[in-house]
Order: C-alpha cells, then sequence, then structure tokens
C-alpha cells in the first residue's frame, strides 16, 4: 500500500460536510438562527 495518503473529492467532501455542520451547531448554540438571518441578510 502506499504510504502517502491518495486525496480523493470524497475527503474533501466530507471535510466541507463536517465543518459545515460544526458552523451551524455553532451558531444554532451561541445565537440562535435569528442572528444567523440578521447576519446573512
Amino acid at each position: 500500500m502506499n504510504s502517502i495518503p491518495e486525496r480523493s473529492c470524497w475527503g474533501v467532501a466530507r471535510w466541507a460536510v463536517a465543518a459545515f455542520l460544526v458552523a451551524i451547531a455553532l451558531i444554532y448554540l451561541f445565537g440562535g438562527f435569528q442572528a444567523a438571518q440578521l447576519a446573512v441578510g
């Protein structure tokens, strides 16, 4: 097997989804979705 992990688009997508879920959780915990709506527009 290769000692160097190959980068696949699935790995990037997995990290993107994880980061998105963490951001939603932080917005929900700290400000609620009203604050998110005000920040967006």
